[in-house]
């Protein structure tokens, strides 16, 4: 349900004419478990109801799903169709609409570094930077 809302949103934007979106903006209902993603102008572009995020007060949970998602969508080229001026992102944003965090920002030269990417990371560095004094 989460990928197809996604998709409907991105069918708007599969158009002969550039977009200038910024921001995809996605609000959480969390007494409710509805999903709404809308645009820099506050049109609605798609709404989903996530049975399991009812009642669901674990920010870090919802955020690591919509950003497992859209990664996973992203890897499958499902962004590279859509007609909008890049960079642009997807936001997760409160009730209050203030940014919580962005899930992802589609750009050909930024790249994004989360926890998953990084594990690891101090001890190849560290043992790199022994190796390196070595020598």
């Amino acid at each position: 349900m989460l990928q197809a809302a996604i998709k409907k949103m991105a069918s708007n934007y599969i158009t002969a004419e550039e977009s200038a979106v910024t921001d995809f903006h996605m609000k959480v209902n969390r007494d409710n478990g509805e999903l709404t993603i809308l645009d820099d102008d506050d049109k609605t572009l798609a709404r989903v109801h996530i049975k399991e995020w009812e009642d669901e007060h674990d920010d870090a949970a919802i955020e690591k799903e919509l950003q497992s998602e859209l990664t996973k969508m992203q890897q499958q080229g499902m962004f590279e169709s859509l007609n909008i001026a890049k960079p642009y992102s997807f936001v997760l944003t409160d009730e209050d609409d203030q940014s919580i965090v962005d899930l992802l920002i589609i750009d050909d030269d930024t790249l994004i570094l989360n926890a998953d990417l990084l594990e690891g990371f101090d001890e190849e560095m560290n043992a790199f930077l022994k190796k390196l004094l070595e020598e």
